[in-house]
């Protein structure tokens, strides 16, 4: 069985503290930035970079690379990158501000119930009781809520190893039109 490389390592660390990083940024900036609709695609787009950077690095070293080896080392890569995002969380709501659990679950409930009215449907009218959404946002914020969200990641994350293996799993075929 083949070891895993190191770049994939060091291309998660990177994409974790990134992910750490610009969170931190759009904290000082505004609390409510942590809930904006950017935040969602900057872990995408730094996952998605991460995998693609660890398998092109693999892949000059590996060539051929197959799709298994590929798929395993993009979905490690990815994992252990968005792991950044949950310290961020654990370390601003369980050592920094643990004060700021309480705002941040009501402004995530702000946001659904002004999302929810303009289907002019209300929480209670769908069937949402708000007190227990209050009380499973602020545990998902506790360090056992950050481990289960990052393990739990990992089925989101496999969609996104798959496409990344797919497309780079091999090295281009080489062009006979280049020199």
């Amino acid at each position: 069985m083949n070891k895993i490389p190191q770049t994939v390592f060091q291309q998660a660390f990177m994409g974790g503290v990134l992910l750490l990083a610009g969170y931190l940024a759009m904290y000082v900036m505004s609390f409510e930035m942590l809930l904006s609709a950017w935040t969602s695609l900057f872990i995408l787009a730094t996952v998605v970079v991460v995998m693609v950077k660890s398998l092109l690095e693999v892949r000059k070293k590996e060539d051929p690379l197959n799709f298994g080896r590929a798929f395993m080392l993009a979905l490690l890569g990815g994992w252990l990158a968005r792991l950044g995002y949950n310290v961020f969380n654990v370390l601003l709501f369980n050592v920094m501000r643990p004060d700021l659990k309480e705002a941040y679950a009501g402004l995530v409930i702000d946001k659904m119930e002004a999302a929810m009215a303009s289907f002019s449907v209300g929480m209670e009218a769908a069937g949402i009781d708000v007190a227990e959404m209050n009380a499973a946002l602020i545990d998902s914020l506790s360090i056992q809520g950050q481990l289960v969200d990052w393990l739990s990641s990992v089925f989101f994350l496999a969609l996104l190893a798959l496409i990344v293996a797919a497309i780079l799993k091999r090295a281009p075929q080489s062009s006979q039109f280049e020199g």
